[in-house]
């Protein structure tokens, strides 16, 4: 069974693009818009019920009027938190990022902290080593650049990710 899916994404040549998909992890992202929704009803119920002042650490000492503003700068906050983890989920399930290795570049799908495409030339790949730690499989990627992390539970599969190692160890010419 493993070998059918490895054959899937085994290279027929070196110069085949090969495309893997690529999500984000859905229960974190799913988490964090859970805890930001919660955080957001409860500032906003906090805010608009407030009859109270407001001390932060003993050190700052707010009226009814200053705490009723702070309560609402942090339900805004909460809302642009949700906004954002809203359209990441949205992203990683409704569109198709792929993870992409031709002949010369290995390509990125662009994430909600960066929306343009990240591409890393396989001529500057400087060291690349499969780690795992904390029970999470990743393949480090040293480059002219800086440092890249291509994540196991993000491609489709362990064969996947296996394939895509082995290919990159192909195609990658400093290695």
């Amino acid at each position: 069974m493993q070998q059918a899916a490895q054959s899937e994404y085994q290279p027929q040549n070196q110069n085949e693009v090969i495309e893997y998909s690529y999500r984000p992890g859905l229960l974190l992202t799913t988490a964090f818009l859970a805890a930001a929704l919660g955080g957001a009803y409860w500032e906003f119920y906090e805010a608009s019920t407030n009859t109270r002042g407001l001390v932060i650490q003993r050190a700052i000492h707010l009226d009814v009027e200053a705490a009723t503003w702070f309560l609402w700068g942090l339900f805004a906050f909460c809302v642009v938190m949700s906004l954002f983890f809203g359209v990441s989920l949205f992203r990683s399930l409704f569109l198709g990022q792929k993870l992409t290795l031709n002949d010369d570049v290995l390509r990125f799908p662009a994430s909600p902290m960066r929306s343009t495409i990240t591409e890393i030339p396989l001529a500057g790949i400087e060291a690349m080593e499969v780690r795992t730690e904390n029970k999470n499989t990743f393949l480090a990627i040293w480059h002219a650049n800086g440092y890249a992390v291509v994540l196991q539970d993000r491609l489709p599969s362990k064969a996947a990710f296996e394939s895509f190692v082995s290919a990159i160890y192909e195609r990658a010419p400093a290695l």
